[in-house]
């Protein structure tokens, strides 16, 4: 063997390089532990567990493993226990490096009575189509504080310029431009509640929120603030002539064929209120609805033809659970200019979910920015969710879903319902459900959240704990042995002779 390969190898199965990777390793865990209990599993994974290095660390690991091992060359039977322990560990490496680059790790939410076969992964990716040319494109997700790099695509004139890790959207309403169809484009009204003292001297709150009403939209025609209820109606879509009796004040406005703007207010105690603002002077009109706490409502603005546009800011929630989806910033044409010569023009905010169309230079391209999704060969069915809560609260204390496997006829079809609950999983063809969450819906919760995992590297990473644990036993077994042997040899050959020592003692 060269010095140099002897040199390499020497350096590799040395004490001191197995005391570094162990050190490196034990820190670098220390600090990925206390990363993910004081922000969340995603941002440790981003900075140690996926990152570079860890897997270079779990390598020179092996690497000095092996190394090891093959210093005993030529191996002997004495060397059995050794090699076992040795393999277990390479076993268990290679199993867990398996299951990252096979496994998977998602969910699936389901609704009372629905099917699905798509997992999704905690992984975005972005979808562009144009004409016939379509292309899926993976976006690793980073955390808060991590450089971002734009990335531009040129064949489809686009440029990813921002990237927000936890977004909260931010729902206005623009101008229609003038190719936009009348089903899209609908009147908006921008409102502002505020709440004065009805007399001198009375203290109440002051409170001033802003509100939109679209009429493009049903969750934007109707909306709650406070106790109260702010209707929009068009000609084309009429609330019911009379306001429902529910006990709570409300105010309906609607949009004329003729621009004007009529309202009908209703208190608590069911006493109406109409008005009609004519065309060109209903910005800045105050109206006062007659309610019991005062409210006075200004209109900010109107749009006869209205179209939504969502923004996204930084969220305040940016670790843990609750914290929201990603959000990305695209631009059209080459650094930002469209044909109009304005630059950024042409751009729109996606939140993880979103799909829009970004016209720009006489082009037309199909974005979507969704999770990753796994397809099943098979469906999972949700019959019915339950829900257990601690007496005299509303916490809950159990919860579980009544399921079903569904799968192609010739297979089966579907099968019996069975429940999954916390500590009861589902396990099919290798990829297990568990039951993680679910979202409260009225008058009871409907929808739940299954977490999917699929470990295809599990049986090695058994298999190597098994070996690891046999290894160290006949280890110390053969050391028992051996102890024991001698021993006994000693006591067949007689004790050992003890010396003696002869004093003088003068007298």
């Amino acid at each position: 063997m060269p010095t140099l390969l002897k040199k390499y190898f020497s350096f590799m199965w040395s004490l001191k390089f197995a005391i570094f990777v162990l050190l490196s390793l034990t820190s670098t865990l220390i600090v990925a532990t206390v990363m993910e209990s004081q922000y969340d599993t995603p941002t440790a994974q981003y900075w140690v567990y996926h990152s570079a290095w860890f897997y270079l660390l779990l390598t020179l690991l092996g690497v000095n493993i092996l190394s090891v091992a093959l210093s005993r060359l030529p191996w002997k039977k004495r060397h059995t226990p050794f090699l076992i322990a040795h393999l277990g560990i390479l076993t268990l490496l290679a199993g867990s490096y398996f299951t990252d680059q096979k496994g998977l790790d998602g969910s699936i939410r389901l609704t009372e009575g629905d099917t699905s076969n798509t997992v999704e992964v905690n992984s975005p990716q972005l979808m562009l189509s144009e004409g016939n040319k379509v292309r899926s494109i993976p976006m690793e997700w980073l955390p808060p504080n991590a450089e971002f790099k734009p990335r531009t695509f040129e064949e489809y004139g686009l440029k990813i310029d921002r990237f927000l890790s936890h977004a909260d959207a931010e729902v206005s309403f623009v101008p229609a431009n003038a190719d936009v169809d009348a089903a899209s484009a609908q009147p908006a009204i921008q409102l502002k509640l505020a709440a004065q003292p009805k007399n001198a001297g009375q203290t109440v709150m002051r409170i001033s929120q802003e509100y939109w009403l679209w009429a493009g939209d049903p969750a934007w025609r109707s909306i709650q603030a406070g106790p109260a209820r702010l209707n929009l109606e068009t000609e084309l879509m009429p609330f019911p002539k009379q306001l429902e009796k529910a006990g709570s004040p409300q105010i309906k406005f609607k949009f004329e064929s003729n621009g004007d703007l009529t309202y009908v207010s209703e208190t608590s105690e069911g006493k109406t209120l109409q008005g009609r603002l004519k065309k060109g002077q209903i910005v800045g009109q105050v109206i006062n609805p007659g309610w019991r706490m005062a409210v006075k409502l200004t209109i900010e603005s109107v749009l006869p033809r209205a179209v939504s546009s969502v923004n996204y800011k930084p969220s305040k929630i940016q670790y843990g659970n609750n914290a929201p989806q990603s959000a990305i910033h695209i631009i059209a044409g080459q650094n930002g200019m469209t044909t109009s010569g304005k630059p950024g023009s042409a751009e729109i905010w996606l939140g993880l979910g979103d799909r829009a169309s970004l016209s720009s230079q006489g082009r037309t391209v199909s974005i979507g920015y969704f999770p990753k999704r796994i397809v099943l060969p098979f469906g999972i069915k949700l019959h019915r969710f339950d829900i257990n809560h601690y007496e005299g609260t509303n916490n809950p204390s159990e919860f579980s879903s009544k399921v079903s496997v569904v799968q192609a006829p010739e297979k089966g079809g579907e099968g019996k319902p069975v429940t999954i609950s916390m500590n009861e999983p589902l396990t099919q063809n290798g990829v297990t459900f568990y039951q993680a969450s679910y979202e409260d819906g009225q008058p009871r919760p409907v929808v739940s959240i299954f977490s999917i995992n699929r470990d295809p590297g599990r049986w090695m990473k058994y298999l190597g704990s098994f070996l690891i644990v046999l290894g160290t036993l006949l280890l110390f077994g053969d050391k028992y042995v051996k102890g024991r042997s001698a021993r006994k040899k000693a006591i067949v050959n007689g004790a050992p002779k003890v010396p003696t020592f002869q004093h003088e003692v003068q007298l």
